[in-house]
C-alpha cells in the first residue's frame, strides 16, 4: 500500500511539474522587446545604439539575439571606420604645397576608403540576410523594421555617401598634385603658395583649386559622420 501511495503521488505531481516547465514566456518577452524598441525610437538616438545589459537580455529572451542584429552591424561599421581617422586628419589640406607633399598618402587614403566602404557594405548584407530570415509576429515586425531602418539601413547609406565624398576630395587633391608634378619648371612652391609662370597654367591650377574648395561643406559633413561612426578614440 505504501508503494501504491507513492506512485499515486508521483502521478499527481508529474503533470504539475510538466506544466510549470512549459510556461510560454514569448508574449512577455515580445512585449518587453517592443517597449525597448519604442523607447529607442522615442529617444531618437540610433548611432550608436546602446547594447543590452543583463536585465534586458533576461527580459527579452530569444529576442536579445534579434536585437543583436542591429548592434553587430554597428560594431562592424565602427571597426570599418576606425582606419579612417588618419584619412580624416590627412584631408585637412591647407595649401598646394601640402597637397603636393601628401600625394602618396592621398593615394593610400583612397585605398583605405575603398576597403572601409566595402567592409560596411558586407556588414549591411549580413544584417539584411539575418533580417530576411526572421519570422516576427505582426505586432513586432513594423516596430523592429522602423528601428532597423534607422540603425542599419540609414547609417550604411550615409557611410557610403560620406566615404564617397572623402574619396572625391582625395581624387581632386591628387589631380592638383599631379598637375604640379607635371610642370616642375613652371610651378614653384614657396611658403605654402604656388607661383606659376604661365597665365594659362595659372588658370588651369585655379580651376582645380576652385573645384576642391567647392567640396568644403560636403567634406565637413562627411568628416562629422565618419568620426561619429568610428566612436570614441581609444
Amino acid at each position: 500500500m505504501r508503494l501504491l501511495r507513492a506512485c499515486a503521488a508521483a502521478l499527481v505531481l508529474g503533470p504539475v511539474l510538466m506544466l510549470g516547465a512549459c510556461v510560454n514566456k514569448e508574449p512577455q518577452e515580445r512585449a518587453a522587446f517592443i517597449q525597448l524598441l519604442q523607447t529607442r525610437a522615442a529617444q531618437g538616438v540610433f548611432l550608436p545604439l546602446p547594447s543590452l545589459g543583463g536585465p534586458d537580455k533576461d527580459a527579452l529572451g530569444d529576442y536579445a539575439d534579434t536585437y543583436g542584429i542591429l548592434t553587430r552591424f554597428q560594431s562592424d561599421m565602427a571597426a570599418a571606420a576606425q582606419p579612417l581617422r588618419e584619412v580624416l586628419q590627412l584631408e585637412a589640406l591647407q595649401s598646394v604645397e601640402q597637397i603636393a607633399q601628401r600625394a602618396g598618402d592621398l593615394r593610400a587614403a583612397r585605398e583605405t576608403l575603398a576597403a572601409s566602404e566595402r567592409a560596411v557594405r558586407e556588414a549591411r548584407e549580413r544584417a539584411d540576410k539575418a533580417r530576411s530570415e526572421l519570422e516576427l509576429p505582426p505586432d513586432l515586425a513594423p516596430v523592429f523594421d522602423g528601428v532597423y531602418d534607422e540603425a542599419v539601413s540609414a547609417p550604411a547609406a550615409d557611410f557610403t555617401q560620406a566615404a564617397g565624398r572623402l574619396d572625391a576630395v582625395a581624387r581632386h587633391a591628387l589631380d592638383i598634385a599631379d598637375f604640379v608634378a607635371a610642370h616642375p619648371a613652371e610651378v614653384t612652391l614657396r611658403d605654402g603658395q604656388a607661383q606659376v609662370d604661365k597665365p594659362s597654367l595659372q588658370r588651369e591650377l585655379n580651376q582645380r583649386l576652385e573645384a576642391l574648395n567647392a567640396m568644403a561643406a560636403d567634406l565637413e559633413s562627411a568628416r562629422g559622420f565618419l568620426a561619429a561612426a568610428a566612436g570614441p578614440s581609444s
